[in-house]
């Protein structure tokens, strides 16, 4: 799919932003109760706990639309979806719901590179230079193990207006925030320049690999960029906090042409539950990659704290209870958290349509309930809190 396709498409079919005040959650809850209510199957305890929890968090913060599920111990315990992924055509949400995932990409697009790195096509220490061109001299030698940590001291963001393409001259002319190697800042640009690492290395387009790597061997035949589910019609329609108003505003999706390897991916909890149970399962990456993945976080010589290793923020903390690997993606319009215990072969999994920050707190709030996992202290982040979003 081309850079221009890409563009036009968007413009063509992603909404439009409003400041058109919608309905609340309460509202559409009222007037489509099977999109929270679910099956009229019998429930566990603990199914039903996490059902009230979700339902009083999200009619409190108004929340549009909402799909979650929970594994326990390799177990599907919970699967629902709730609201509506559209205030006026009233479509409930369903765990076969396609959302953005904003950041979410990043694991996906961390995971791509480990694969080639286990086949020897890439190496964590390999300079920029050896695969992306027109470089300056602070880029040329930041390597894929600083990108892909979050170390490089590459500044976030550059420009929101223009195709990641067009924001490399602006890049390479913008100073570096910190010595490479030395504090960990958070870099959307980081990631994107990863999907140039992947693409030069395999001699495929980025998303043709992930497709390849990821979504057919696990059948995500629900996942693919946000661009081509809006223009089926198939997205939920994403949604904005009217400033904290009881009700919400239509916003637009954020392009995939400027967010590229870095938040362009969307996907339902339902394939969100196969890459989780793959990740979990441990069948994608050799044992030592999968280390490198969860929790090799880098240490820096300032002293400040890392949770971060690539693509996922992590803890070994006591205080949590269980190691924990979490991501959250956050980007107008959508709201995604995965979170993950490997050594409880469990996830909590979550997909939204309204961006906020109280968000992403109900999947930490859903883990807490279900795996007695403690929050951390005050002033001190969650896995995956972190690292704020697309």
């Amino acid at each position: 799919m081309n850079r221009k396709f890409l563009v036009n498409a968007l413009a063509a079919c992603i909404t439009i932003a409003s400041t058109t005040a919608m309905p609340s959650f309460a509202q559409s809850l009222a007037q489509a109760p099977e999109a929270a209510q679910g099956a009229a199957a019998p429930q566990s305890s603990i199914a039903k706990a996490v059902d009230d929890l979700v339902i009083r968090e999200l009619t409190e913060q108004n929340i549009p639309g909402y799909a979650l599920a929970v594994i326990q111990n390799g177990n599907l315990i919970v699967h629902r979806g709730y609201g509506v992924m559209d205030l006026q055509t009233r479509q409930p949400v369903t765990p076969q719901t396609v959302f953005g995932l904003a950041s979410l990409t990043k694991t996906f697009t961390a995971l791509t590179l480990l694969t080639l790195v286990d086949q020897g096509k890439v190496g964590l220490d390999d300079t920029l230079d050896m695969y992306v061109s027109n470089l300056t001299p602070p880029y040329q030698k930041l390597t894929v193990r600083q990108l892909a940590s979050m170390t490089a001291g590459v500044p976030k963001e550059v420009s929101q207006e223009v195709d990641w393409k067009n924001q490399l001259p602006i890049l390479v002319n913008t100073p570096l925030m910190s010595q490479p190697g030395t504090e960990f800042l958070y870099s959307n640009f980081s990631y994107r320049l990863l999907g140039d690492v992947i693409q030069k290395a395999s001699g495929k387009p980025y998303f043709e690999l992930v497709r390849e790597r990821i979504f057919t061997p696990l059948n995500m035949n629900s996942s693919g960029t946000t661009v081509e589910f809006a223009s089926s019609g198939m997205l939920a329609s994403p949604y904005g906090d009217n400033n904290g108003q009881s009700q919400v505003r239509s916003v637009e999706y954020k392009n995939p042409a400027i967010s590229f390897s870095a938040g362009m991916l969307a996907s339902t909890v339902d394939d969100l539950i196969k890459y989780s149970q793959a990740l979990l399962s441990r069948k994608l990456l050799s044992p030592a990659a999968y280390q490198t993945y969860w929790y090799q976080r880098p240490p820096l010589p300032n002293g400040k704290p890392s949770n971060w290793a690539f693509g996922w923020a992590s803890t070994d903390g006591p205080k949590y209870g269980t190691r924990m690997v979490a991501m959250n993606g956050g980007t107008p319009g959508v709201a995604s958290t995965i979170i993950l215990f490997p050594e409880k072969n469990s996830a909590v999994i979550s997909l939204c349509n309204l961006r906020k920050p109280a968000v992403p707190a109900i999947a930490k709030k859903v883990a807490s309930l279900v795996f007695a996992v403690q929050q951390p202290p005050a002033g001190q982040p969650a896995p995956g809190e972190e690292p704020s979003g697309e």
